[in-house]
């Protein structure tokens, strides 16, 4: 089976090798991917004791960040490696973790040879993955080693549940090299059950991302810049099309309430470029974050749009309203979590699948707006801005929401300490 695998995923690595440089997605640490690694780094790593977390994009890494330090300042005797798949997770896993002990690398492609070098190089004690993460290579290698896998903030939603269904008896064996599932919910414990997965090594531990503390104001000044005279309107990890809605919703805003101000932040940076050229198109005056002096007036035509990575938490605490992405042109939805941490009012599309269990408890409080159109959205903001009272109402329900979603990463240590004591 595996040697059909390695086959494979060969095969699909040498096609995909020219979409990332169409893409522009291709970079110079990316040989790190086929087990190339700097030599000065892999000198420092061979004479540790590893503790191996992988954490894929963003929105991983955003997630796992506090799991990371309290596993550092619990085993100071261990150095601890991070790896992701994407840039813009690696640069943020550098910025969040910069000072502690952690090198940050690239996460080897899943073939066997390349897997094994790794594995010779890091030498961890354990594996710790973030979410949903299932590299059959790369598991049974370690297995082989002997280092325990364990699946931190674990979640399978409908589609990817779907797909493993169909391929279970391919699932079972890599499953089967898991030593612990910490699952967010009852409904994603339960599927990894289905998929074959003893009952005794899986956990409902609860979502990491409800124990995201707010940024103190202290830190969260560093990253602001704009003015607070303004009522901003944030579309938080927007996807295409999303920020053509907003700036129609906006520019229909524009007479009634012209101290409001649209705050766009992609879920993909690379996108800023094409989100300004769409904004000029518009009539509007787009304004990169990157490039907006502290203290200028904003234009009442102007959308900021957010290409540096990193900010987004922060400047929630900003926003009159938050709308959050990937829930009205595309499917799964984006972290609600984080502005509610802040007390925001927040607005969803219908389209909310990867967030089904946080999105059921969100809605049980009466702690977030759900639309189910472009139309709707419209006359929902328009409310909410008429509206303060309400405003207040739905931010205080989405913090008390966090409360009760508090304390996955305490359970999630406990399962990790187990396997390092």
């Amino acid at each position: 089976m595996f040697i059909l695998y390695d086959f494979i995923f060969l095969i699909f690595v040498i096609a995909y090798i020219p979409v990332l440089f169409i893409k522009k997605k291709w970079h110079a640490d990316f040989k790190m991917r086929f087990g190339v690694m700097p030599v000065d780094v892999r000198n420092k790593i061979k004479k540790t004791n590893n503790i191996w977390i992988h954490a894929v994009s963003v929105g991983e890494v955003l997630a796992v960040c506090d799991l990371i330090v309290r596993v550092g300042n619990r085993f100071p005797e261990h150095h601890l490696i991070v790896t992701t798949v994407t840039k813009t997770g690696n640069d943020l896993a550098k910025q969040k973790l910069i000072g502690k002990n952690v090198t940050v690398l690239y996460a080897p492609l899943d073939l066997s040879w390349i897997v094994r070098k790794f594995i010779k190089i890091v030498n961890p004690r354990i594996y710790i993955s973030a979410e949903t993460e299932f590299w059959p290579n790369l598991f049974y290698a370690l297995t082989k080693k002997k280092v325990p896998i364990v699946l931190v903030n674990g979640r399978i939603s409908d589609r990817s549940f779907s797909h493993y269904q169909l391929a279970k008896w391919l699932m079972k064996p890599v499953l089967n090299c898991v030593a612990r599932f910490c699952m967010q919910s009852p409904t994603d414990a339960q599927r990894v059950c289905d998929l074959g997965v003893d009952r005794g090594r899986v956990e409902i531990c609860g979502n990491l991302k409800f124990d995201l503390a707010p940024i103190t104001d202290n830190v969260a000044e560093e990253y602001l810049k704009l003015p607070v005279k303004y009522q901003f309107i944030i579309g938080g990890s927007t996807h295409d099309g999303e920020e053509d809605i907003l700036s129609d919703v906006y520019k229909d805003l524009t007479f009634d309430f012209p101290d409001v101000r649209l705050i766009i932040t992609p879920r993909h940076v690379e996108r800023a470029d094409e989100l300004v050229d769409l904004m000029k198109r518009k009539g509007f005056v787009p304004i990169k974050y990157s490039s907006y002096k502290e203290g200028e007036d904003l234009p009442a035509n102007s959308v900021i749009i957010v290409d540096v990575i990193g900010k987004l938490r922060s400047l929630y605490r900003l926003a009159t309203l938050v709308f959050m992405g990937k829930s009205l042109t595309a499917k799964g939805g984006q972290n609600m979590i984080e502005p509610a941490a802040f007390g925001k009012p927040i607005l969803v599309g219908p389209n909310t699948q990867n967030f089904k269990d946080v999105m059921t408890l969100f809605l049980s409080q009466k702690a977030i707006i759900r639309v189910k159109n472009p139309e709707e959205l419209s006359v929902q903001i328009k409310y909410l801005l008429k509206s303060p009272k309400l405003r207040a109402q739905l931010g205080d329900a989405a913090k008390k929401t966090l409360e009760i979603g508090r304390g996955a990463t305490d359970r999630t240590m406990a399962a990790i300490i187990d396997y390092l004591q």
